[in-house]
């Protein structure tokens, strides 16, 4: 049940609110936080038995600026209750697994089946994030310079633009965003798309503006909550998929691969002591 001053909010304006906000309030009380934080509106609405304009109206009498700031809010709440060492090692550990688990069985091999033939037959490769999915982006590139495949990446945004018009029809960009709304990430794909070139996303939303305009998607089953954002837990998601879509191109290239893998490790051996 809510609780903290998301909560208090709510009794500040019972004698003001509408038919509709008491029923929403009435089934907002029910829902446990840690649940709503990760709904979408529309979600919430149905859920609710109100409309969506109804919630919007009631989050901004909140004095909220929306329904995202509203979950912002209660975010906060959630992630402020007091937890000892051993509860926050099991919440970080439960978190990590668990996202590996559910993205594991969400993974569809004929989508990693045709990246891969892509990533392949394409004369030039790029993978771009922002944000913390930049940390997935240089795995990618890592990975794949290790099994001599070329690929491009660049963290800032006009570079990123500028590298994106100038691809065609043979190449393949791999965009990595968790919400898939991301608006530096969303014009990179539209640049792409009027270019007609292949896009391999990795995203956490299949209904999402990103998803859309992708040719293959690569799902990483983790929701965060808008207090989060940025999360490890994430990240682990994004970094397991790679790693997925590399395993599956050694085995491909198979003693191609590992003559290459061979190469690179020997060429910084002399690095460690």
């Amino acid at each position: 049940m809510l609780r903290g001053s998301v909560y208090e909010k709510f009794t500040s304006i019972a004698q003001d609110a509408t038919k509709s906000e008491v029923q929403l309030i009435s089934h907002l009380k029910l829902i446990p936080a840690a649940e709503l934080i990760y709904m979408s509106i529309t979600e919430l609405a149905e859920k609710t038995l109100v409309g969506e304009a109804t919630i919007l109206r009631f989050c901004r009498k909140l004095g909220f600026s929306g329904f995202q700031d509203f979950k912002l809010n209660l975010s906060y709440d959630v992630a402020t209750n007091v937890q000892d060492v051993a509860e926050m090692n099991a919440k970080v550990a439960a978190e990590m697994n668990n996202t590996i688990n559910q993205t594991s069985k969400s993974f569809d091999k004929e989508t990693l089946k045709k990246a891969t033939s892509k990533i392949f037959s394409a004369r030039k490769i790029c993978v771009f994030a922002v944000g913390n999915s930049n940390i997935a982006a240089l795995a990618t590139k890592y990975r794949l310079l290790k099994f001599n495949i070329d690929i491009d990446h660049a963290f800032d945004p006009h570079v990123q633009t500028v590298v994106t018009a100038n691809l065609t029809e043979e190449d393949l960009l791999i965009l990595i965003s968790v919400s898939g709304s991301t608006k530096d990430i969303i014009n990179l794909a539209e640049i792409a798309k009027k270019n007609k070139t292949s896009i391999l996303a990795i995203t956490n939303y299949l209904k999402s503006p990103l998803a859309n305009l992708a040719d293959f998607i690569l799902y990483n089953a983790r929701k965060e909550n808008p207090f989060e954002g940025g999360s490890l837990a994430t990240v682990v998601g994004q970094i397991y998929l790679v790693d997925l879509l590399c395993a599956y191109i050694f085995n491909e290239l198979g003693s191609v691969a590992k003559l290459s893998y061979k190469k690179s490790s020997e060429s910084v051996s002399d690095k460690l002591l």
